[in-house]
């Protein structure tokens, strides 16, 4: 299966990031659209992504004066074209997450 992954640097602590990102992707339809749901785990700062074709995860880790957001999904073979679409769809949504 081919995996995509973005991360991103955001300014705040681990766990105001955590917040702000599950937030976001909860006030979108996106992943809603597509079927998803997101099991979010506030103790650890993670998600796990569930869809009927595809499955992630969500990671915030604690950086130097900045936390570190990490989504990775997995795709089915037969949307590995629409990789580079994903990938760069999920770079803009974390790009407007704000603390």
């Amino acid at each position: 299966m081919p995996k995509v992954k973005v991360t991103q640097e955001i300014a705040g602590e681990r766990k105001k990031v955590f917040h702000a990102v599950k937030e976001y992707l909860e006030g979108r339809d996106t992943l809603k659209k597509l079927g998803a749901t997101i099991n979010w785990d506030e103790k650890s700062c993670t998600g796990e992504i569930e869809a009927g074709n595809f499955s992630g995860s969500v990671n915030v880790a604690e950086g130097a004066g900045k936390a570190m957001v990490e989504i990775l999904i997995d795709l089915p073979l037969l949307l590995t074209p629409f990789k580079g679409k994903v990938e760069e769809e999920l770079k803009k949504h974390l790009s407007r997450v704000t603390v």
